[in-house]
């Protein structure tokens, strides 16, 4: 997984960023909710997600843009019985979940007068997401990457000539893929944008 990101971060580096080409950058603190297979698996709320996004402004009121991100959904479960294709396994269970997910996205942007600029959007792309049950000196692991979806609403709030703060609402969803299920999660962002 690792290389995964890094390839993702050098190809951000290469994306060229400047305050006159009308691009913004964004860095965001996602906690989490999971739903449907996510939380079948992990069905505790994280505070463990991050997401950074660049976006070039096509006129005022659209821009399109390329957002990678990272949630860590983790449980500690006690005394259950675990089964695993031909394995039954008692005992205290640590599990994990890690979803990166790597999207293109487009957004509608809808100025007003003031500061406050409302705003929705959607991204398509993939997400590579590995689920791990860490059992006593036994560890199950699966990981796939999937088609993913990711629809939000948020608001920008123009500090200066400089700056955003930004608030989101962003819904992630990705496929099933083979006998790995589909994940699904709801993420409040707060975050600041860099003009």
């Amino acid at each position: 997984m690792k290389k995964y990101i890094i390839i993702a971060v050098l190809a951000l580096i290469t994306f060229r960023v400047d305050a006159q080409d009308g691009s913004t950058i964004f860095v965001n603190y996602l906690p989490s909710l999971p739903l449907g297979g996510t939380a079948d698996f992990t069905d505790e709320i994280s505070p463990r997600g991050v997401d950074f996004e660049v976006q070039h402004f096509l006129n005022e009121d659209l821009s399109v843009g390329f957002n990678i991100g990272w949630t860590l959904f983790r449980q500690k479960i006690s005394g259950e019985t675990f089964y695993y294709k031909d394995l039954t396994i008692t005992g205290t269970q640590f599990r994990y979940t890690n979803i990166v997910p790597l999207t293109l996205n487009v957004k509608k942007y809808f100025m007003a007068n003031g500061d406050y600029v409302p705003y929705v959007g959607v991204g398509i792309g993939t997400s590579y997401a590995e689920q791990r049950n860490e059992i006593g000196v036994f560890e199950l692991e699966d990981d796939k990457w999937q088609f993913h979806m990711a629809p939000e609403i948020g608001m920008l709030y123009d500090l200066n000539y400089k700056s955003y703060l930004s608030v989101k609402l962003k819904y992630n969803y990705s496929v099933k893929a083979g006998s790995f299920p589909s994940m699904s999660y709801l993420s409040l962002g707060l975050g600041i944008g860099l003009k």
